[in-house]
C-alpha cells in the first residue's frame, strides 16, 4: 500500500511523463481535453474505478476495458497512460495526475487554471463572462475547470493561485450563522 506522500510523488511523476510525451508529439491540448474527459467519466461512473481496481481482473482485461471505453475518444498517448494506470490498478490517482498535467500545461502556456464550483452548471455565456473578468483582473489567459455541487445552493466558489474565493450561498449562510452566534 502506498503512503499519501508516495501517492502524490507517483502522480506528479506520472503526470509529468504524460506531459513530456504529449509535448514531444505536439498534442498537449488534446491530451488535456482527454484527461478531463476520462476524469469526468470516472467521476460519473465510480463503478469503472472499482472494476479497474479489482485484483481478480487480469491486466489484459483491464486494458481491454479501458480501450473499449476510451479507444478512439482520446489521444493515443493518454490512452496508453490510462491503460498503464489500469494495469497497475492505480486509476484512482488519475485526478492527481491530471492536476500535475494541467499545472505544467498552464505554466508553459501562461494560463491561470481556475476551479469553479457552482450549484448548477454554468452556461457558455456565464463561462465567457467569468473568463473575461478573471483575465482582466489577473492579466493571464484563464482555463476554467467547472464542476457542480448542489450543496453550494447558489453563487460560485473560485480556486486559483492557491487561494479560495467563496461567494456561494452556503458560505454566506454560514457567515450569517456565525455572526448571529457571536451577537448573542
Amino acid at each position: 500500500m502506498m503512503s499519501s506522500s508516495e501517492h502524490i510523488r507517483y502522480a506528479q511523476e506520472f503526470g509529468r511523463a504524460v506531459y513530456d510525451l504529449a509535448r514531444e508529439r505536439g498534442v498537449q491540448t488534446q491530451v488535456l481535453n482527454g484527461f478531463e474527459t476520462v476524469a469526468k467519466v470516472f467521476e460519473d461512473k465510480p463503478e469503472f474505478l472499482r472494476l479497474l481496481s479489482n485484483p481478480r481482473l487480469g491486466v489484459s482485461e483491464r486494458e481491454e476495458f479501458v480501450n473499449s471505453v476510451f479507444g478512439g475518444r482520446i489521444e493515443p498517448v493518454l490512452l496508453n497512460a490510462v491503460k498503464l494506470l489500469a494495469a497497475k490498478r492505480r486509476c484512482g490517482m488519475l485526478e492527481s495526475c491530471l492536476q500535475e498535467y494541467r499545472a505544467l500545461y498552464c505554466r508553459e502556456n501562461n494560463i491561470l487554471a481556475v476551479k469553479v464550483t457552482s450549484a448548477v452548471e454554468l452556461d457558455e455565456v456565464q463561462k465567457s463572462k467569468l473568463c473575461k473578468t478573471l483575465e482582466k483582473k489577473t492579466g493571464s489567459k484563464v482555463l476554467l475547470h467547472c464542476r457542480t455541487d448542489p450543496s453550494c445552493l447558489g453563487g460560485i466558489c473560485l480556486e486559483y493561485d492557491g487561494k479560495r474565493y467563496d461567494a456561494s450561498v452556503r458560505q454566506k449562510l454560514s457567515s450569517l450563522r456565525e455572526s448571529l452566534k457571536s451577537d448573542c
